[in-house]
């Protein structure tokens, strides 16, 4: 009796984390919020405000829009949906790359610049045209494999995933 009530159990968890993964699932990809202007400046200002957030929904309120998704990538390892900015104050642009984890990484480019600005939840930041310069690693990002070598080199090549910010122009 006992036996069958332990089985019984088990076989109502697995049911309930089956329930749970299906819901995660459900909510990938996000909606496409549709707001890719924001009024705010788009520029070295705003990524240091920017600098140490968590989460992605504290990004969208710092911004002041939620973003336009441009792209949703369900394939490979690193599934992720890709969010579009554009300032209205002074037409600067920001890319975000936000992984089906809820990790998520920023490239920004202000306006007259080539150089982005880079940064992701990991605490990172990449910024040559603040001043002073910052060369910020952070923590390694979920999406670099715990079996591969990482460190300060490999920071500036891995900082916005798996996939390269400068494959697609804005």
């Amino acid at each position: 009796m006992i036996s069958m009530l332990r089985i019984a159990t088990m076989l109502t968890c697995l049911v309930l984390a089956g329930a749970g993964a299906r819901s995660i699932a459900a909510d990938w990809p996000p909606a496409d919020p549709g707001e890719p202007v924001t009024k705010l400046a788009i520029d070295a200002g705003m990524a240091q405000k920017l600098r140490g957030l968590h989460s992605f929904s504290e990004l969208q309120t710092a911004t002041g829009a939620r973003g336009q998704v441009s792209e949703v990538v369900r394939d490979g390892d690193a599934p992720h949906a890709v969010y579009d900015w554009t300032s209205a104050a002074n037409g600067g642009r920001m890319r975000v790359f936000l992984y089906e984890s809820g990790d998520f990484s920023a490239a920004i480019t202000p306006p007259g610049q080539t150089d982005e600005i880079v940064l992701n939840n990991f605490e990172a930041f990449l910024c040559a045209s603040c001043a002073p310069p910052v060369t910020a690693c952070g923590h390694r990002p979920s999406w670099v494999p715990h079996d591969l070598h990482w460190d300060v080199y490999d920071c500036a090549r891995t900082l916005t995933g798996p996939q390269s910010v400068h494959s697609r122009q804005f």
